[in-house]
């Protein structure tokens, strides 16, 4: 059977310079309303200069655009799963719009043991990052655990809600449905606010947080993560708080990093300590620990400018102690995000780390910006000395490059 080709998709720069072509908009007046240079602009649009997530944002503003606009997401490689996955987003969506917090129930719910195990069916495919998977089995569970909230089992309902909607908000912005994830977010938060308790309502404000993120809006992900991380702290008690203390400071250094870089080290700081006290802990889709708190260290200092830094707290990052594929994926991209910054003979390592990470989590790595960016950055810039046929075939896979 002949192999699906997959036709490359336009890169960031290639739709940031038609989006300033379709406004008739020299390269100087697009920067100056972005506030960078224009030679700075130039080489983004070139695809000479990586652009991180703070830059898109901006990018994306000064053309009075989305951010997905320039990502070009959701993206769908020619591969069953891929497919299959992006095919179950209306599903989601739909069941998101049904489990209004003011919306009866479409039918009487089920025994609850029903219900658990297709919940610890729910958290296997989460932990192997399997979005094909996560798409079939959450619209109907959504539904269903929307009706159990009805019934005898109600809080166990409720907690299992707040955890399946964050779910599904990881689900569709790993997918690159920024819109729906949102809606995800908030169907979470409103089910937090039902239990009225303070560790599930800080997870439903961290959802927000991310979802808000994901679209750019740094500021409000901010406005999120400080008010939940105030209120959290009147209940360190709480079975769970510390870990989502921990997490909220992690969101709140890359809502930071841009506009205060100390401050954010602080939380990066603040989040490590808490990490020290609690150890290597899971609770509500998430992974938190000394282990976790690296990566996402990793990831800032890339974004702060500081490759070489982040190459050194790879050096004392274990990612085989999590099971979560995405997790340690993550710690390959950054890795490899801090190599390709660095350049020069670091570039073939570059590529094996990327590699390592779609081995790890193909769905993910595939789709992910980040991910498919800097393979085309390393592409472009030295793909025959750097990766050859292995690079050309990864970029194929994310359907990258020339």
């Amino acid at each position: 059977m002949p192999r699906r080709t997959v036709p490359a998709d336009p890169s960031i720069g290639e739709r940031i310079r038609a989006r300033r072509q379709l406004r008739r908009w020299s390269m100087r007046h697009a920067s100056a309303r972005a506030g960078i240079a224009h030679t700075t602009w130039g080489r983004v649009e070139r695809g000479e200069l990586r652009t991180d997530r703070y830059m898109i944002a901006d990018l994306a503003a000064a053309l009075e655009c989305s951010v997905t606009d320039l990502t070009g997401r959701p993206y769908t490689p020619a591969d069953r799963a891929a497919e299959s996955a992006q095919a179950r987003v209306e599903p989601m969506w739909r069941a998101l719009l049904e489990i209004a917090p003011d919306e009866p129930p479409a039918g009487p719910p089920l025994p609850w043991p029903a219900l658990a195990a297709r919940l610890e069916l729910l958290d296997a495919r989460r932990t192997q990052s399997d979005y094909a998977a996560l798409g079939q089995i959450l619209p109907d569970l959504l539904l269903d655990l929307h009706a159990a909230t009805h019934g005898r089992d109600a809080r166990a309902a409720l907690v299992a809600l707040v955890d399946a909607t964050n779910t599904a908000r990881g689900t569709l912005r790993a997918l690159g449905r920024v819109a729906e994830a949102a809606l995800a977010a908030e169907r979470c938060r409103q089910t937090a606010e039902r239990l009225d308790e303070p560790v599930p309502l800080a997870v439903a404000d961290w959802a927000r947080a991310n979802a808000a993120s994901g679209g750019g809006s740094y500021r409000r992900a901010l406005t999120l993560t400080t008010r939940a991380a105030e209120e959290l702290r009147h209940h360190t008690s709480a079975d769970g708080a510390l870990m989502m203390l921990g997490m909220l400071h992690l969101s709140s250094a890359v809502a930071e990093l841009r506009a205060r870089p100390a401050i954010a080290i602080g939380h990066l700081d603040a989040a490590a300590d808490l990490a020290a006290r609690t150890g290597e802990v899971r609770s509500w889709w998430m992974w938190w620990g000394p282990t976790n708190v690296g990566i996402w260290r990793m990831g800032v200092l890339v974004d702060a400018g500081e490759p070489g830094r982040a190459v050194e707290v790879a050096g004392a990052v274990r990612p085989d102690v999590l099971e979560s594929a995405d997790r340690r994926a993550t710690y390959h991209l950054e890795f490899a995000r801090a190599l390709a910054d660095l350049g020069g003979s670091r570039d073939r390592e570059a590529v094996r780390a990327l590699l390592t990470a779609e081995r790890l989590a193909p769905q993910r790595m595939r789709t992910y910006t980040s991910a498919r960016e800097t393979a085309r950055f390393l592409h472009d810039r030295s793909w025959r000395d750097a990766g050859g046929s292995a690079l050309r075939g990864l970029c194929e896979r994310m359907g990258v490059g020339g």
